[in-house]
């Protein structure tokens, strides 16, 4: 018999409240966003997280959820309570009313699921709501705390790129992040929370946390994974949970986006009931992150520079070169309706053959009944209220379809193609441009809206990538020129993280 097969039988409720907000959108997120992305609850949820079902539609078929109900099940004598599992696409923050509908629905869940033991929530770490003025996650854990009482557990994974706060520290006893960027490992880290939840809930250990804010914004070069420096960091903080006594290990790189009090990049680690030895393994974690610190990331380009490169690279022979937007990146939250790129190839005819997403709402209500094939003079305006210039073109109506991003137009301008949107276009999978009549493989360039996710699908499609800079609600720029309550990274000279660790720690 293993040590999870006696006990009382445990009833433990799972839910999913996921976001990742950018302030710098003129757009707020609201209820309609979560319906049409994931909004799932009950039975439907409990179908959704099983091994035959699909937990993320168009997304990935099994998440922190299904992995949290795997290691219930292996526990055995346990009983999962579906709640409700919410997510949109990242966008501006939410409306006050959005996120009071969501909150309220979960809270209704809970009360109404009667007896819970624990409760695990897959949350991102980087919401912000229009209006509050404190953590959106200290808000959800108080009112989850109320609905199931004092007495039972609640575990929280995390995007590695939260923002940490006391209030989602605190109220919590167990909390595991993601190991991996880009992120695949959603059903590993469900695992890992619901594994230490029922260990917790047994007895079999008693979490003890600490944990480490950073003055820090940016750093750590792509910060991908498999990729120095970040891969001797988390190859480090595995290293550290080899010893017994440490639970877990997290790295938080944080969104930077948010206008969130004290942002900045943190470690946490969980001991199993040695609170000096959290302490030193999350100043030693601390010190590996602050190492790598100055790493830059790749050099990024002026939009017409970008594309000069790649008229002039052989690299396209082998397949289309990404142009990272990476002041518009919808995976970050901005809209999608950065015109830039558009103007600048037609402005000046490379013969390129690029593909281009742009979030232009207007456009396509006023050109969705234009028959196909008609050739237009249109102007790309972009997302309303992004100021981006507007770009006159004389273009064709090449395809219109609807997809996960709304209704959508293709129109062809020369040798290149922009791709126009209601909702903002997140074309990760190369299926975004096979819907219109495009192949990936055929391009000279293609346009992303996402700094790393997109790199799993086009692995064999495309092998060179240029971050291109320009004007929008991602701009590194502005997260490096912004003020800060204590004196951060890259922004100021900071010697040493711990001459202001306990006044973020504390402030957060």
């Amino acid at each position: 018999m293993s040590m999870f097969d006696f006990g009382r039988p445990l009833r433990i409720g799972y839910g999913r409240l996921f976001h990742e907000a950018n302030a710098h959108s003129p757009l707020l997120t609201e209820r309609e966003d979560f319906e049409r992305m994931h909004h799932v609850a009950g039975d439907a949820l409990e179908r959704a997280t099983t091994l035959r079902g699909v937990e993320l539609k168009s997304f990935m078929p099994h998440a922190e959820l299904t992995g949290f109900r795997q290691a219930a099940r292996l526990a055995r004598n346990v009983e999962t309570v579906a709640l409700q599992s919410s997510l949109a696409v990242p966008n501006g923050p939410l409306s006050a009313s959005c996120f009071a509908w969501l909150l309220d629905g979960l809270e209704e869940r809970i009360r109404k699921a009667g007896r819970l033991d624990g409760i695990y929530l897959a949350l991102h770490g980087s919401m912000q709501v229009d209006g509050l003025d404190e953590p959106p996650e200290a808000v959800i854990l108080r009112r989850v705390r109320e609905a199931i009482g004092p007495s039972a557990k609640i575990a929280v994974s995390c995007d590695l790129h939260a923002n940490l706060s006391s209030g989602l520290v605190d109220p919590v006893d167990v909390l595991v992040a993601y190991r991996t960027n880009p992120h695949w490992d959603l059903a590993p880290t469900g695992f890992r929370a619901g594994q230490r939840l029922i260990r917790t809930l047994r007895g079999h250990q008693s979490p003890v946390h600490a944990w480490r804010k950073l003055p820090m914004v940016l750093g750590g070069g792509t910060t991908i994974d498999f990729l120095a420096p970040m891969r001797g960091v988390f190859r480090f903080a595995k290293e550290l949970e080899r010893d017994p006594r440490v639970l877990t290990t997290n790295v938080f790189m944080v969104h930077p986006y948010t206008t969130a009090a004290d942002l900045g990049w943190s470690v946490h680690v969980t001991t199993n009931g040695d609170a000096r030895l959290a302490a030193e393994t999350a100043d030693r974690l601390a010190d590996k992150v602050w190492s790598v610190r100055n790493v830059e990331m790749p050099r990024s380009r002026s939009v017409d520079e970008a594309l000069d490169e790649v008229r002039d690279s052989a690299w396209r022979k082998l397949g289309p070169v990404t142009l990272v937007d990476g002041d518009d990146i919808v995976g970050a939250g901005a809209p999608g309706g950065n015109t830039r790129i558009v103007e600048a190839l037609a402005r000046a005819d490379r013969g390129l053959r690029a593909f281009v997403p742009v979030h232009d709402p207007t456009l396509v209500a006023d050109e969705w009944e234009t028959p196909i094939g008609a050739r237009r003079r249109v102007v790309l305006r972009g997302t309303p209220g992004y100021d981006s210039p507007a770009v006159e073109l004389e273009a064709t109506l090449a395809a219109r379809c609807t997809t996960d991003f709304g209704r959508t137009l293709r129109f062809d301008v020369g040798s290149f193609h922009v791709v126009v949107t209601d909702r903002s276009p997140l074309p990760i999978h190369p299926s975004f441009w096979s819907a219109l009549g495009l192949s990936a493989r055929d391009a000279d360039a293609i346009v992303q809206k996402n700094f790393f996710h997109y790199r799993m699908f086009y692995a064999t499609t495309s092998f060179r990538h240029l971050l291109v800079h320009s004007d929008g609600a991602t701009s590194l720029r502005r997260v490096r020129e912004q003020p800060y309550r204590v004196p951060t990274h890259p922004r100021d000279i900071v010697h040493d993280w711990r001459d202001h660790a306990e006044a973020l720690r504390v402030g957060a």
